[in-house]
């Protein structure tokens, strides 16, 4: 009688899709898309794989690996579709609010992730270029000539504005019957006209 051959936790099972890193990180990004960041743990991640959660570390270094490269998912996306948004008006009038409404609209569609692109990538190398690049387009849209102090000041004031709006927003902080979206608009207003400032 042949000896039967036991399947080895961390293997692909016939007909199993082959894991590899890119597979592990998938897999991690649609798990915290679909659960949060705060419930992400590498079990639950192996256990979502069908593999041993010391076979993870065949693909994987830690849980801040999966960690940065989500957040390098999210800031690749966000960066993407301000550019694409950009683009698309070319040197039109509606800038600043298809700017403001593309990052709202990233932070809504993206809840568990959006805190990640709110992070400073200044200390990251590999990064760095992402999180430039959304200030590039930043300053593009607001026509800031050069990053000089004002200019940070300015995208502080922005980024503090936004981020607050989009925080009190998804906390239901908005409870009167006042229109959330008209609040939205004014402050647009306010960025158009430089008034803000």
């Amino acid at each position: 009688m042949a000896k039967k051959i036991k399947h080895k936790p961390g293997r692909p099972k016939k007909g199993q899709t082959q894991i590899t890193r890119e597979f592990v990180l998938d897999s991690a990004w649609n798990l915290v898309m679909d659960q949060g960041l705060s419930e992400f743990r590498l079990a639950g991640l192996a256990d979502h794989l069908g593999i041993r959660t010391p076979s993870l570390y065949n693909h994987i270094r830690d849980l801040e690996d999966v960690r940065r490269e989500i957040k390098r998912r999210s800031l690749q996306i966000l960066g993407d579709r301000l550019l694409q948004k950009l683009k698309a008006l070319g040197g039109g009038s509606e800038r600043i609010p298809d700017f403001l409404n593309t990052y709202r609209s990233f932070a809504k569609s993206h809840p568990h992730v959006y805190p990640l692109t709110i992070e400073s990538t200044e200390s990251d190398p590999d990064l760095k270029p992402l999180g430039d690049r959304i200030l590039e387009i930043c300053m593009e849209v607001f026509r800031f000539q050069r990053l000089d102090e004002t200019a940070v000041h300015r995208i502080r004031i922005l980024r503090s504005l936004l981020h607050g709006f989009i925080v009190l927003e998804e906390a239901g902080g908005f409870g009167r019957k006042e229109s959330i979206e008209d609040s939205f608009k004014k402050i647009t207003e306010s960025l158009e006209s430089g008034r803000l400032w």
